[in-house]
């Protein structure tokens, strides 16, 4: 995948490859020692099949991503392995 700075990936709509329309990507999480993406925190969309909170980070695999131009293209057979983490929890 070529390399894209954030600026540009961050507001970036998120669709399935099944037409689903997913979210925005809010933030990146990263691996601090290689410096690669491993999640997408998203903003879902309001038919999203992921639960929209303000309490959760709504965190999409990298590994799930098959494409990104003018939108990011995910796997949406894999949704399931999205992971909702509680903002609370980091506070802690």
């Amino acid at each position: 995948m070529t390399k894209i700075p954030f600026r540009e990936l961050c507001g970036k709509s998120i669709i399935g490859n099944m037409g689903g329309i997913i979210g925005k990507v809010t933030d990146v999480v990263f691996d601090e020692n290689t410096g690669k993406i491993i999640s997408l925190d998203i903003e879902p969309s309001e038919n999203s099949p992921i639960p929209s909170s303000d309490e959760y980070y709504k965190l999409i695999p990298f590994k799930i991503v098959l494409g990104i131009k003018d939108v990011v293209v995910i796997d949406e057979s894999k949704i399931n392995s999205v992971k909702i983490i509680s903002k609370e929890e980091e506070e802690e």
